[in-house]
């Protein structure tokens, strides 16, 4: 089973999103990371079919003999239908996706409310849910039935610290019979789990491969300096990208990317997934942060 898009392209006006997207995917995780509006809402679209108007050809598994949900999708923003209980909801969707019977269509729902931490919710209104509730019945919603090919568009944004362990911990295993598409600019939701990662940025894949590959193309645009207190270390990183300030004994460190030592005594250090992203994307953060 694969999903594969061969030169997907799309444009709004005289902005081109998305350049010449190639990829095949197999079973398994994989991360879509980028800034917010280099494109990456924008390809899960297409891929779910929500956005028609593009060019390329997207491929995706022929399951219809098997009667296999395709696509499961989280989107950016999610609300649902707001007057319907989270049972009746998912209870809906699940027999638009499927002609399963009521009481396995029953049977998915119990594992996913109770999957999603939304058991004792499932008689509430989706109106009277919290940000972080309403985004966990988007997640169920995503995976139910099981589909082959599942799209998650910032699935952790307002998940607790507990949420998003048993989230990670629940894809993973996941991943080894779906193909799972997570698009995210928060790092850590991709470190350890990613079979794949691309790095999207001026409408193609400027970066792409293993989280071992990404941190080995960075290697040599790392470093470490010490400062005196923080006075110092404000009036020393006025044009240096930093990734990570914190203290030891007392000074202040710095871990800074740039592809020359910052300072004379800065010491090269092994890179994070954290640091690829700024090495990627260092102007427009510096920029962002002004």
């Amino acid at each position: 089973m694969s999903l594969q898009l061969i030169n997907v392209r799309k444009s709004y006006g005289k902005n081109q999103v998305l350049n010449g997207i190639d990829i095949k995917l197999t079973n398994g995780i994989y991360g879509f990371l980028g800034a917010n509006g280099v494109g990456k809402t924008t390809l899960f679209k297409i891929i779910s079919g929500f956005i028609t108007d593009y060019q390329g050809k997207i491929i995706l598994p022929d399951v219809n003999e098997k009667k296999e949900v395709v696509l499961g999708f989280l989107p950016q923003s999610f609300t649902g239908y707001p007057d319907m209980t989270i049972q009746q909801f998912l209870l809906y969707l699940g027999s638009i996706k499927s002609n399963m019977s009521k009481d396995k269509l029953n049977k998915d729902i119990d594992e996913k409310l109770d999957l999603f931490n939304l058991e004792e919710l499932r008689h509430k209104k989706l109106k009277e849910l919290s940000g972080g509730q309403i985004r966990r019945v988007g997640l169920a919603q995503a995976f139910q039935l099981n589909p082959k090919i599942i799209m998650l568009d910032e699935p952790t944004t307002g998940l607790d610290p507990t949420e998003r362990i048993k989230f990670k911990n629940y894809i993973t295993g996941a991943g080894h019979d779906q193909i799972i598409l997570l698009s995210t600019h928060i790092v850590s939701d991709l470190e350890s789990i990613s079979k794949e990662i691309f790095i999207l940025k001026d409408g193609h894949f400027v970066m792409s491969g293993t989280e071992k590959d990404l941190i080995g193309e960075c290697s040599g645009q790392v470093w470490e300096a010490e400062f005196k207190n923080e006075l110092d270390l404000h009036n020393q990183m006025t044009d240096q990208t930093v990734s990570m300030i914190y203290d030891s004994e007392e000074k202040k460190k710095a871990r800074i990317i740039s592809s020359v030592p910052p300072f004379p005594e800065a010491i090269q250090v092994t890179p994070t997934l954290n640091d690829v992203y700024l090495v990627n994307f260092k102007k427009e953060e510096r920029s962002s942060v002004r």
